[in-house]
């Protein structure tokens, strides 16, 4: 029976040795991204009702988010709801074309997390642009159009269908290159704007529960945000 032991503890030691901790998910989500597809809770493609003229996003180390999800993020938020009217404002609210972005902030747990929080920060950035018009168009109250509202969602999956097991040998970062983001009945919303001390207020301008369930699938990119809008346009 001996003989056999030392065999087993060699080969759980040899089995150690090559398993490589899981890199962690925000590790794997940050850089440049580039929306490719983008799908409703019916899995209906909606790519045209996203890009304006392209969604391309950077994802930092301090969890900050760059670029220009303004038009993904009110798809989100709203739905279908009179968003051809909305859709026609797009242009005229953010200004793009002039590398001016929106930002937000994502949050992961530590390790393989399957889950993340995602908050866009919905403002226009075109000078003479001011979102209430685009909430004047949902039909926002007057009560709650602000200029700035922060709509977070929590338990959002993230996914990488690219990313193998870490066995035998190590799958380099740079190697995974496409991240799927799902909005789903598991996934949460709330909503808030700033008062004048920076503080948080609660926004009711819209149902949190009325969010548009979908899934987008983004590809990574070498190239900077810049220059993958300046190429779009």
């Amino acid at each position: 029976m001996k003989k056999f032991i030392i065999p087993i503890i060699l080969l759980c030691f040899l089995f150690q040795s090559c398993t490589k901790e899981p890199t962690p998910t925000k590790i794997l989500m940050q850089g440049n991204w580039q929306l490719t597809e983008a799908y409703d809770a019916a899995g209906k493609d909606i790519m045209d009702k996203v890009n304006f003229p392209i969604t391309v996003i950077q994802l930092t180390d301090d969890n900050g988010l760059l670029g220009t999800h303004a038009p993904l993020a009110t798809r989100t938020v709203y739905g279908d709801t009179k968003w051809i009217e909305a859709a026609g404002k797009m242009n005229q609210l953010f200004d793009y074309a002039n590398f001016r972005f929106n930002t937000g902030e994502f949050f992961v747990g530590e390790g393989e997390a399957k889950v993340f929080t995602l908050e866009y920060k919905l403002q226009a950035t075109a000078a003479a642009g001011a979102l209430s018009d685009l909430l004047t168009v949902f039909g926002v109250g007057n009560g709650w159009l602000q200029q700035t509202v922060y709509h977070k969602f929590l338990n959002v999956k993230v996914s990488f269908p690219d990313k193998k097991d870490q066995l035998l040998g190590e799958q380099k970062e740079e190697e995974i290159k496409t991240m799927v983001w799902e909005f789903t009945n598991e996934t949460t919303g709330a909503y808030n704007y700033k008062d004048s001390n920076g503080n948080q207020v609660l926004w009711n301008g819209w149902p949190v529960d009325k969010f548009a369930r979908g899934k987008y699938v983004w590809t990574k990119k070498t190239e900077g945000i810049n220059d993958l809008v300046k190429a779009a346009l």
